[in-house]
């Protein structure tokens, strides 16, 4: 097999590039054909991905954050070349969502050796993501974290204390399922998994294979309920807060007041006017 590994240096804390080695020598174990890049600018990691496309490559291997598997992820949809992944991010959500090996070596060890499966990808105004996208709080939380010096779940969770309490509510107008909405929310996020990363259960009930996601609908709590909240989300009790609206759906149109937005945890600008889809079983991912 023919597999092509990509590594983003700056994820792990800098740990990415030290797995360089071990991922030559599984690939010389088990007689795979391997290549191994280095992001070093916005773009490469979907520019390697379209590279091991267009030479044959049958798998490529993401080692890196949320943010490196999004953009590699870019490069192979649609197409019939495996994903596999190594989380060395900050949250690693979609990992997690799939239950992969969350220790480098094992999951370096699985992307090489594992099955693949048909996932669902999703899209913002044409821009892709595999897990949750969002407007309001989060992507103004993550527009910050990208721009910070620090990284690292505490450095995150410093940013969500840091502006949650002052935070205000957005107004939205969601139009999905023949039904439309308006709602002044703390935050929308479209979940094709279930977590934002780091156990942080946005959507239990979320799958990545199911040809739907669930656009949650969050409301800003007092500030005792808001700390419930977050007790909930850790436990995987979410569904059970009065703060959250559920709408499953494979599509939607969504107006916000504001212009940015996060997609796998990376910040964009999005603009006002959002459409959102599913795109079914467009990415085979070694899950």
């Amino acid at each position: 097999m023919k597999t092509v590994v990509v590594i983003n240096p700056r994820s792990g804390k800098g740990r990415a590039e030290s797995l360089r080695n071990m991922a030559e020598s599984i690939a010389k174990e088990h007689g795979h054909q391997g290549t191994v890049h280095t992001i070093a600018a916005p773009g490469d990691g979907t520019r390697f991905a379209q590279e091991a496309v267009a030479s044959g490559a049958q798998r490529v291997i993401s080692i890196g954050g949320d943010g490196t598997l999004n953009a590699v992820a870019a490069g192979l949809a649609g197409t019939a070349v495996s994903l596999g992944v190594v989380p060395m991010g900050s949250g690693n959500g979609y990992a997690r969502s799939l239950h992969l090996p969350k220790e480098p070596a094992a999951a370096l060890q699985f992307a090489f050796t594992g099955t693949a499966a048909p996932m669902d990808v999703c899209y913002l105004n044409d821009r892709l993501f595999l897990g949750t996208a969002g407007i309001g709080f989060d992507a103004r939380v993550a527009w910050e974290f990208d721009r910070s010096r620090g990284r690292g779940l505490w450095n995150y969770a410093r940013l969500i204390i840091k502006h949650v309490l002052g935070a205000k509510p957005m107004r939205t107008v969601t139009k999905a399922n023949n039904q439309t909405r308006e709602d002044n929310v703390l935050m929308l996020v479209f979940c094709n998994t279930r977590e934002f990363g780091n156990g942080a259960l946005i959507s239990p009930g979320s799958r990545p294979d199911d040809g739907l996601a669930e656009l949650r609908i969050v409301a800003k709590p007092p500030i005792l309920p808001m700390l419930t909240a977050f007790a909930r989300m850790y436990t995987g009790r979410i569904d059970g807060s009065p703060y959250i609206t559920n709408l499953a759906t494979d599509r939607a149109t969504v107006h916000q007041d504001g212009t940015i937005a996060h997609l796998d945890g990376e910040p964009v600008e999005i603009g006002h006017e959002i459409q959102f889809r599913v795109e079914p079983k467009r990415l085979w991912v070694v899950a």
